[in-house]
């Protein structure tokens, strides 16, 4: 692979991973232990992390 287009996909995996952390942080769902663990599946797993975040961890807010 060439250096430019490595540099494109490490920012990409970034840029997902940023995301990823502030809607587990703005997320009302889970306590302080529960958004940690997210946090950690997110940076351990990469690409798949954000994913199931957002199939698995988000979940339902209930309506006032």
């Amino acid at each position: 692979m060439e250096p430019v287009s490595l540099s494109i996909g490490s920012l990409i995996v970034l840029v997902i991973f940023i995301v990823t952390v502030v809607s587990i942080v703005k997320n009302p769902n889970h306590g302080g232990l529960g958004k940690f663990v997210w946090i950690l599946v997110a940076f351990f797993l990469s690409i798949l992390g954000s994913i199931l975040w957002l199939i698995f961890g988000r979940g339902r807010v209930p309506k006032r």
